[in-house]
């Protein structure tokens, strides 16, 4: 996963190269980026995700039920990527 890997390597990076103070500015820099990154995406996601379920899954599919709020699509792409292993 590519985000794991991206932590790992900053975290690596703050603490092996603690040498320079703009070198570990730069790392968390970087690292906080990521993780703003990764949140606006799992946000972005869940509200596109719920407009898609509710606009074309509930028309297409007759046994399917409205995602009431952005929790539920979070914890079907949590378990879909459980059940997949990715």
């Amino acid at each position: 996963m590519f985000f794991k890997e991206a932590f790992s390597a900053m975290v690596t990076t703050v603490a092996a190269d603690a040498s320079t103070k703009s070198d570990t500015r730069a790392a968390y820099v970087e690292l906080v980026s990521v993780i703003l990154a990764t949140v606006a995406s799992i946000v972005l996601l869940a509200f596109i995700g719920k407009w898609l379920w509710n606009g074309v899954v509930l028309d297409l599919f007759s046994i399917a039920r409205p995602a009431r709020n952005v929790w539920q699509i979070i914890g079907l792409t949590i378990f879909i990527r459980l059940v997949l292993g990715k």
